[in-house]
């Protein structure tokens, strides 16, 4: 996986993670500052010929996850995009293992900068089945589904060490404090593919759950 220094930040993408920094300053428990802990750059790339045809423009986080889901060589990300007016927006996309970000949704040009998290897909399906989100999947980091259906769970603690994939390049440095480590619960049951929780699986034994190298993880 992809581990590449902070140097070469573009100017949308400095941009970006200020707004970022912004909105998790107020205090209060929020997707940005998860973003900020756990996140990386992944740069923008044009949808290569071969891979699954995009999905409905105004469904990106279904989009994402379906497309991940059919890739063996993409991954889920999650983060925040901005476009060229300057436009924050909580988002979705692919990303290969250069860390290159590669949307499903959007034309290509209309994100200049992507700062997101990848996520194993196991781990994902186990936060729909236990939001009720598997229908109409708004996104795992979404403020309603977590301050509502999962007890502020991932703004919490944000995304278990062995379902966090890190792909493209580190944050610039300043990044607000991380969410809580200190009591995280412990993904042990991972969702089957269809969705049923399963059999106990430990990070590795299968794509979904994706390898979770020690040199990888966040501190």
């Amino acid at each position: 996986m992809s581990s590449t220094s902070n140097a070469g930040t573009s100017r949308h993408e400095r941009v970006l993670v200020g707004a970022l920094r912004a909105r998790a300053a107020r205090g209060a428990l929020t997707a940005e500052a998860v973003v900020l802990a756990q996140g990386r750059l992944q740069t923008p790339s044009a949808w290569p010929t071969g891979l699954p045809r995009r999905g409905n423009g105004g469904a990106g986080f279904p989009n994402a996850w379906r497309i991940a889901r059919r890739s063996a060589a993409l991954t889920y990300v999650e983060g925040y995009v901005i476009e060229a007016d300057g436009t924050v927006s909580h988002h979705a996309w692919c990303a290969d293992e250069e860390g290159r970000a590669l949307d499903p949704t959007w034309p290509d040009g209309r994100a200049r900068a992507y700062a997101g998290i990848g996520m194993a897909l196991g781990w994902v399906a186990a936060v729909q089945w236990r939001t009720c989100t598997r229908t109409r999947f708004p996104g795992v980091l979404d403020p309603a589904v977590q301050h509502s259906r999962d007890a502020d769970r991932v703004l919490t603690y944000g995304v278990p060490l062995e379902a966090l994939l890190p792909l493209g390049r580190e944050l610039p440095e300043g990044a607000p404090h991380r969410p809580r480590e200190d009591r995280e619960p412990r993904e042990d049951r991972w969702p089957r593919e269809d969705g049923e929780p399963g059999e106990d699986r430990g990070p590795g034994e299968d794509r979904e759950l994706g390898e979770a190298p020690a040199a990888h993880l966040v501190a």
